[in-house]
């Protein structure tokens, strides 16, 4: 079995295709093609680091 294609942004507005979990959202348990925990935390740790950056210097 091969690995998913990479996640674009569209994807995220966009129903999971196996579980129909709504956009943005952890899929269901048991999927193993969808938005994971470990997304979710990837999406928060670079939220984060895009807030806490400085501006560039003028």
């Amino acid at each position: 079995m091969s690995s998913p294609p990479p996640f674009r942004p569209k994807d995220f507005e966009e129903r999971c295709e196996t579980c129909n979990a709504p956009p943005g959202q952890l899929c269901h348990a048991w999927c193993d093609t969808g938005y994971t925990a470990g997304d979710a935390r990837a999406d928060t740790e670079r939220r984060d680091a895009q807030r806490d950056a400085k501006p560039p210097a003028p």
